[in-house]
């Protein structure tokens, strides 16, 4: 065998010769991942899964008074609800709300940091799993939260789901209201355009009726010119022609039309085109009452849960990983061990050689 050629047996020898190294190694490995394994915190990990509400649940966000204004189907709530599941937003609103709790949850607060980082190792604790449209049969977020105290890790993972759905059915209903709000500004603002209009041709039409009537007064025109048969096509006579009779009777009848009007719901809006229909939109709208009980963006389907069993450290894959480990780490001790006693030799006979030269 040369000399740079490794020997399998002087290696066993060397083994064998340092076994005490090669315990000693072993040992040392098991012992410390054993005290890590053993006496680290355990960790819990406990879970909500959110499903598609049902479409009863948003039969209050299509009422029929909110039709071309505010709609919401069952698809659009789910994906609102996991956008308000998976929203940093939320998560830090609700860290703020519940921070004395937070803060009394070893782990969960290091009053070392600065709020932002320890909202930052907050946000650490979740993990989520949404559903895969090709793969999964049902729609679902799942949400997972991970903290050393399993009871406080399940309340607190219940706590943010219903915060978080909570939060984000109170923007649904800022929106909804604002929109509503919005079209009977308008809606408003289009009735008041169609009573000046209205005003407008009223005081129009007065005016012409009572220059005409002064006009047939002047010509002692008392009865009309033409009767209605006569008019053909498009002409119009002048008013004059229809005589002081008619005209006054439309003067008349133009200043009655409020009292004529007043038994009924819009009074005198109702001689106006379009308006009633205005006005009853506007009425529908403010008298519109939501029951935001009924609203469900989404549901949970499974609660979480007071864990068991803790999910890391791994106790038995510890102390497995570290048999392993400490067979190499035992086996490396030794070798170095032999080689440096080796060296040891070869400087010793090197310098007992010198002395006999």
């Amino acid at each position: 065998i040369r000399d740079d050629e490794i020997d399998l047996f002087d290696l066993w020898d060397d083994i064998v010769e340092e076994k005490v190294w090669a315990f000693l190694g072993f040992i040392a490995c098991v012992v410390l991942a054993s005290v890590y394994a053993f006496t680290s915190t355990p960790i819990y990990q406990t879970q909500v899964v959110i499903k598609s509400a049902s479409d009863n649940s948003v039969v209050e966000l299509n009422a029929p008074q909110l039709g071309g204004i505010y709609s919401k189907t069952v698809e659009e709530a789910f994906a609102d609800a996991r956008a308000a599941l998976l929203s940093k937003e939320y998560r830090r609103s609700f860290f703020e709300a519940y921070l004395s709790e937070i803060q009394s949850i070893e782990g969960a607060y290091d009053s070392n940091l600065s709020q932002s980082q320890n909202f930052a190792r907050f946000d650490r604790l979740f993990s989520s799993k949404v559903s895969n449209e090709k793969k999964d049969v049902e729609t679902f977020v799942q949400i997972n939260f991970e903290l050393s105290d399993p009871q406080k890790a399940a309340d607190l993972l219940n706590a943010y789901v219903e915060f978080a759905l909570g939060s984000k059915l109170g923007d649904v209903k800022d929106t909804l209201e604002s929109k509503v709000a919005a079209q009977v500004t308008k809606l408003e603002y289009d009735a008041s355009q169609l009573r000046e209009k209205y005003k407008g041709e009223q005081t129009r039409r007065t005016l012409m009726v009572n220059e005409a009537y002064s006009i047939a007064q002047a010509v002692g025109q008392t009865e009309p010119v033409f009767s209605k048969s006569e008019i053909v096509g498009t002409y119009e006579p002048p008013l004059y022609m229809f005589g002081t009779k008619a005209l006054q009777a439309e003067n008349k009848a133009i200043k009655n039309r409020e009292k004529l009007a007043e038994s009924l719901p819009y009074g005198e809006d109702h001689f106006i085109d379009k308006l009633p229909n205005l006005l009853f939109k506007i009425e529908q709208l403010k008298a519109l009452e939501i029951d935001y009980s009924k609203v469900s963006l989404a549901v949970v389907d499974e609660k979480a849960i007071t864990p068991v069993s803790p999910i890391k450290p791994k106790k038995m894959l510890i102390v497995a990983l570290s048999v392993v480990a400490g067979v190499f780490a035992g086996l490396m001790l030794a070798l170095l061990v032999a080689a440096f006693h080796r060296h040891k030799e070869k400087i010793k006979s090197k310098i007992r050689a010198r002395r006999w030269a």
